[in-house]
């Protein structure tokens, strides 16, 4: 496989700017300003006002496309601490046993999206209690309003849904947390935020690759296939994201799993055809790549509140992975709440996809493949 790569253009700014004419790098940047925002939308739209004294029999999760990423952040970041059932739905008709008692979080950029209404309407129908993110004056504000629900508006910025994480999950964390369901107060957002702005400053476009962290990886990474594997649930989560992303952004392959799975049959991977390395792979010349099969690269997403079984599994994994030649890279969470934690990976992660996608000569914006699907579907 031949994968033209680019070294240069990730410390030269002007050629870093024309090469992402949508600005993919500033709108990461801004990931702790988009907490900040929509905090301020969740208290105008009234979730500090929502009644907690009579916690939910379940509650249920529903989102579709990128918009789900919003659901498989607050299930990682509430893990297994909820006084009720936390239960994920892709969206349309509702199970039998949901009702009245039972409140609804429903998350879609676009507010158009067919199995979100579908679930919001089931969900008024049966007197279920509404908490609803969307983009405002959409199709589904004027259905959450019709049933009496909570509506958040999504923010007003164009830009595409996998960029919007932190718009579309605070206000489902901030009435979680009124509701009970979830411990997120308001420092902890705030101590989240200023994470991200310290990843933002760290991972900056001015920093040079060498004291990059973000960059660096990247570069590690161009050319081979990187296999993420995540510790406990923050770690997990990060890395389906960033292999999402990396899909996305930099229109690049990769393999995510749960840390927990890797012994059930993903570990097998190290010893394939991909994991093979020669001593001239180790040493090799990046100007070489082009002439080179593309081998594995292992990422361990860290998260320090990891299971004890979790931490044997992954400094066994590095051991098996280092054995057999495949380079491995772990990056650790930084913060005490989950939610700072998940931050930091999230955040070094998406800088990671933005900046592969630029090395190897992609424009990280547009995810073409994606409109032209969705319109073969629809004719």
């Amino acid at each position: 496989m031949t994968v033209v790569i680019d070294e240069g253009v990730l410390d030269d700014p002007e050629r870093l700017e024309a090469a992402d004419p949508g600005a993919m790098l500033r709108v990461v940047a801004g990931s702790g300003a988009q907490i900040r925002e929509a905090s301020t939308l969740s208290l105008e739209a009234g979730v500090d006002k929502l009644d907690g004294s009579a916690p939910s029999r379940t509650c249920v999760l529903t989102g579709i496309g990128s918009s789900a990423a919003a659901v498989g952040l607050i299930r990682a970041v509430v893990g297994d601490d909820a006084p009720v059932p936390l239960v994920t739905h892709p969206g349309g008709r509702f199970p039998r046993w949901v009702g009245p008692l039972d409140t609804v979080f429903a998350v879609s950029r676009s507010g158009t999206a067919v199995e979100t209404l579908e679930a919001v309407e089931d969900a008024g129908r049966r007197g279920c209690g509404l908490v609803v993110v969307a983009r405002p004056g959409s199709p589904l504000e004027d259905l959450t309003h019709r049933f009496r629900g909570l509506f958040v508006p999504a923010d007003k910025t164009p830009r595409h849904t996998r960029s919007s994480l932190w718009q579309l999950a605070v206000p489902i964390l901030m009435a979680a947390d009124r509701l009970g369901v979830a411990s997120v107060p308001g420092e902890i957002l705030a101590m989240t935020a200023d994470i991200l702005d310290r990843v933002a400053e760290t991972c900056r476009p001015s920093s040079e690759s060498f004291v990059n962290p973000a960059k660096g990886l990247a570069l590690a990474l161009a050319g081979d296939l990187p296999v993420v594997w995540g510790s406990g649930d923050v770690g997990a989560f990060a890395a389906e994201r960033f292999v999402r992303q990396l899909s996305a952004n930099a229109k690049y392959p990769g393999v995510q799993a749960r840390l927990r799975d890797v012994a059930h049959g993903g570990i097998a991977l190290l010893d394939g055809p991909f994991a093979r390395r020669t001593e001239d792979d180790l040493f090799r010349d990046r100007v070489d790549d082009a002439a080179s099969p593309m081998k594995l690269r292992l990422v361990l997403l860290r998260d320090d509140a990891e299971p004890e079984d979790d931490r044997q599994r992954r400094a066994a994994a590095a051991e098996l992975a280092d054995a057999r030649g495949v380079p491995v890279h772990e990056v650790a969470a930084e913060g005490l709440h989950p939610l700072e934690r998940l931050g930091s990976l999230v955040g070094l992660t998406d800088y990671v996809s933005v900046y592969l996608a630029l090395a190897v000569g992609i424009d990280p914006t547009p995810t073409r493949a994606v409109l032209e699907l969705k319109e073969r579907v629809r004719q």
